[in-house]
């Protein structure tokens, strides 16, 4: 320990003191230098994946393009500008005591998508016989005539559900009316949300 605090040699203990603290400021500097080559840009990157942390995602942006995602606009509902509804009786023709069915039809045909709810107010299954109106689900709404859906509709997307008539007369207010509708021909129109289906035909028969 000596020989550190008083170097022999034949210079004096200043020269070796200064060429010490010179080798030591170089040592730090290349320590300095090391440690911002590793943390640079360019230097050595720290790998996400077996530190266990996820990467961040960038994911586009629905708003850019709101056909490639339905529920981008399911605030928007749909209009008869939007959507085609089609009522089909399957079969037209309906025997003894058989519950006439019918095959709705969606077709999305809006430059957006918008959400078409079959809860909405102006949901109706309307059933007619010349200037008779024989049914309406608007009369008891409870009676399950048209369950609650809720379709989010893509531009060109279509969706099909069906509907089924008890057979059996209404009147507002779900009063009771016990006549039953006989044979012969009667008319269907399906309303959702205010949206019009065509006049679809068909017959009851013994």
């Amino acid at each position: 320990m000596d020989g550190l605090r008083d170097p022999v040699g034949g210079k004096s203990p200043e020269i070796y003191w200064r060429r010490r603290i010179v080798a030591a400021i170089g040592v730090v500097l290349v320590i300095v230098v090391i440690y911002f080559l590793a943390s640079s840009p360019g230097g050595k990157k720290t790998d996400v994946t077996a530190s266990g942390l996820t990467p961040p995602v960038t994911s586009a942006d629905p708003s850019a393009n709101p056909s490639a995602d339905p529920s981008a606009a399911t605030s928007r509902p749909c209009t008869s500008a939007d959507v085609k509804l089609t009522l089909t009786p399957n079969p037209t023709d309906f025997a003894g005591v058989a519950l006439p069915m019918f095959n709705v039809g969606i077709k999305q045909a809006g430059p957006t998508p918008c959400r078409l709810d079959t809860a909405a107010t102006g949901t109706e299954l309307k059933i007619t016989s010349g200037t008779d109106r024989i049914f309406s689900s608007l009369d008891c709404p409870t009676d399950g005539t048209i369950n609650a859906r809720q379709f989010l509709l893509a531009p060109a997307a279509n969706e099909t559900f069906q509907v089924t008539w008890d057979r059996k007369r209404t009147a507002p207010q779900c009063t009771t009316v016990t006549a039953a509708p006989g044979a012969g021909t009667y008319h269907a129109v399906l309303t959702i949300q205010g949206i019009a289906s065509n006049d679809a035909t068909f017959t009851l028969s013994n």
